[in-house]
């Protein structure tokens, strides 16, 4: 199992969490197509229409401000049925809370944007430049403080893939045919690699198939805590295990996209106003400013008061002047656990 999906599994909020739902059968990646119609978990009359409302909707709203039902929007990938889903499956890995969910800190938008990475004509959108963003300012040397002046935000420049890195990427995002990948090499993998377009297409359309059967609603449409079981159930089963991707399932393929799209750098699309960062207490780059300045006027480092690295931290030291350590909080708990987590899985993988 790989590390990310192992953090998911393990530290993803569990209030409310239910038993896991199994598929039903009939729903299995395995099952055949024709016995689809062989389960309907009707939720009554009323789920019905609520699943209507939001078509409705959906229809009333201006075209200016939605995503037209059956096709991308320019600069797109996914059409607006697509996206609404992929935005509630985004939620099911890091639900909103008193803090935002993957929706709200920009997963689906990083996800489209890997997807159309090479749709803009020009360098494509893979490895972010550097060295610094425009989000700390430069030091002032003369007396050991932040200057008023700030660096071009050179991440945003994409830096140019060399041959084989594109043919790579093409085959992870069109798939090795669609790619040109020489066929010997999907013959010594055992087959063709599917691509991520292709796989999203045809999952977010299982997802909706799913939750139409079992519920008689997308799966955009329904309630949290049916929400929750559909996802559980399509967890179970729904998706095939994808060899060349390490035995991966569209959830598991989900799961590491939304958490990358969370806590990446905003230039790849994703954490929306750098909150994913702020959740986890992280301030991201601190570059070129750092924590400790030289200043030529004392012939030393100054600390920035707001990040001391060699003195306790402002709030705590009691009013005595004596050590008060702060206890974790459980957001700082969570943290912990989820880098034992992390440790636990590398080490598992390394084994």
């Amino acid at each position: 199992m790989k590390p990310l999906r192992l953090i998911a599994r393990r530290n993803l909020p569990s209030e409310g969490r239910r038993p896991p739902v199994p598929l039903p059968p009939e729903l299995h990646w395995q099952a055949n197509a024709d016995v689809w119609h062989a389960v309907k978990l009707h939720f009554g009359r009323r789920r019905f229409l609520q699943g209507l409302g939001v078509v409705l909707a959906a229809l009333a709203a201006p075209l200016g401000r939605i995503r037209r039902a059956g096709a991308a929007v320019p600069g797109g990938f996914f059409t607006h049925q697509e996206f609404i889903t992929l935005q509630a499956l985004c939620d099911q890995i890091i639900p909103p809370d008193h803090d935002p969910g993957a929706s709200d800190l920009g997963a689906p938008e990083y996800i489209e944007g890997l997807l159309t990475a090479f749709d803009t004509g020009g360098v494509p959108r893979i490895f972010a430049g550097g060295p610094f963003s425009d989000r700390n300012p430069f030091p002032d040397y003369t007396n050991g403080t932040p200057s008023t002046r700030f660096p071009r935000n050179s991440l945003k420049n994409f830096l140019p893939l060399s041959r084989l890195e594109e043919l790579e990427w093409r085959a992870q995002i069109f798939g090795s045919v669609a790619a040109g990948l020489p066929s010997f090499i999907d013959d010594q993998a055992g087959g063709s690699l599917i691509g991520l377009r292709d796989l999203y297409r045809t999952s977010l359309a299982k997802v909706d198939q799913v939750a139409t059967s079992v519920a008689n609603a997308p799966f955009a449409a329904l309630p949290d805590d049916e929400r929750t079981l559909v996802f559980q159930m399509l967890d179970s089963g729904a998706f095939k295990p994808d060899p060349r991707r390490g035995g991966m399932t569209f959830v598991d393929v989900l799961i590491e996209h939304t958490l990358e799209g969370c806590f990446a750098l905003p230039e790849y699309g994703g954490n929306a106003g750098t909150r994913g960062w702020q959740m986890l207490g992280l301030e991201g780059d601190n570059q070129p400013l750092g924590f400790s300045v030289f200043s030529f006027a004392k012939g030393d480092y100054n600390e920035r008061p707001d990040h001391p690295m060699t003195t306790p931290n402002p709030d705590e030291i009691g009013p005595d002047g004596s050590l008060r350590p702060l206890p974790l909080t459980a957001q700082g708990t969570a943290i912990e656990q989820t880098l034992v987590t992390l440790a636990q899985a590398l080490g598992a993988d390394c084994e």
